[in-house]
């Protein structure tokens, strides 16, 4: 029925008061221009601890994961000429296409590097993948292992609405993932007991956080996963009014969208974001089905925030969904994931740039 339709002297009272009623409620939501300076806020180092014990109950007792040997392709990222037009602050250093006969991989998108410079991503199945990288010789060794997530209960995390993981901040073992569809963040000891790690809440955000002012979609949630300091943000891939919503974690576990911590996207979703003394990385993914994917990677600093990529056809370019900063070598290196959705038609590229100085 259309708008209008139907309508007459006749209809029930009880719907006009019905439609009152919600219209005052929607009246009184919360402004999600809250701010966040008097806000008790989670704190990773307040919770460590207790996350670590609760995570590894059984003390050091590791889990059953899958070694697999990858094929590791090298990728060109394209010509000399467009590749300069593409990077404006950043340098590429390694660009490949990795696959396995284990169809467990793939669907990567979270991403961190670890202590000993691997790399660990989060897959749409409900998984950590491992993926040795050798980071003196810049590129990956051709080994992986897949550990499947689980829940508080000691239960393998299943189905698409509560395995979607796809933000990852790892710090002193603790590997914190975001989900989308059932829009949480989790936190897991893998750094103690790998596969054995249980999932311990640390936010509900919900599909209707009160801060921020309208519903998340299932497929347009929690993406982008950061640690800044201890405090954990978890960053939408939606589009409200140009920028990326993004809500800091208050210490009961709730989702504070306010409004000063959105990221300028132009208007493009938000699909990751990491942390790291040269200031927050952002990656940003648009898809039009003409013309592909086009990425952006972005860095925000106190002088402001500015596009170091802006990658799209015809360089090599996918559903790069993940984004981990390292500044553990020396150069700031950051590294790009896709997301090769278990399709065949798609690639798991992994991509290394250093920050232009």
């Amino acid at each position: 029925m259309n708008v209008g339709e139907g309508w007459t002297m006749q209809t029930p009272r009880w719907i006009f008061g019905a439609l009152l009623l919600a219209a005052a409620c929607r009246a009184s939501s919360p402004d999600p221009a809250i701010s966040l300076e008097n806000a008790a806020l989670w704190s990773f180092s307040d919770r460590l601890s207790a996350l670590q014990t609760q995570s590894c109950p059984n003390g050091d007792q590791r889990g059953f994961e899958i070694s697999t040997l990858i094929d590791v392709e090298p990728v060109a990222l394209g010509d000399a000429e467009d590749v300069a037009e593409a990077l404006k602050g950043l340098e590429f250093r390694g660009g490949w296409a990795l696959s396995s006969a284990v169809a467990s991989f793939g669907g990567l998108s979270g991403l961190d590097v670890l202590p000993d410079g691997d790399l660990l991503a989060v897959s749409d199945s409900g998984a950590f993948v491992r993926i040795g990288f050798d980071q003196a010789g810049l590129q990956p060794t051709g080994q992986a292992s897949i550990a499947f997530m689980q829940d508080a209960n000691g239960d393998i995390v299943s189905g698409k609405e509560d395995a979607d993981a796809e933000g990852l901040a790892y710090r002193d073992g603790v590997a914190l993932v975001s989900f989308e569809r059932n829009h949480r963040v989790l936190a897991f000891n893998y750094g103690l007991c790998g596969a054995n790690a249980r999932g311990i809440k640390v936010a509900d955000i919900g599909s209707r956080p009160q801060t921020l002012g309208q519903s998340i979609r299932g497929n347009a949630g929690a993406e982008a996963l950061t640690l800044d300091g201890d405090k954990l943000s978890v960053g939408l891939e939606t589009v409200i009014n140009g920028k990326g919503p993004v809500a800091t974690i208050s210490e009961r576990g709730d989702a504070l969208f306010a409004r000063d911590s959105w990221l300028e996207t132009s208007g493009v979703p938000l699909v990751g974001m990491d942390t790291s003394p040269a200031g927050l990385f952002s990656l940003q993914r648009a898809y039009n089905p003409l013309t592909g994917n086009t990425i952006y990677v972005r860095q925000s600093d106190e002088a402001g925030t500015r596009v170091l990529a802006r990658l799209q056809k015809p360089l090599t370019v996918d559903n790069f969904e993940g984004i981990a900063v390292d500044t553990s070598a020396g150069p700031t290196r950051i590294f790009l994931i896709a997301d090769d959705n278990f399709s065949k038609d798609q690639q798991t590229l992994l991509f290394v740039f250093e920050l232009k100085s």
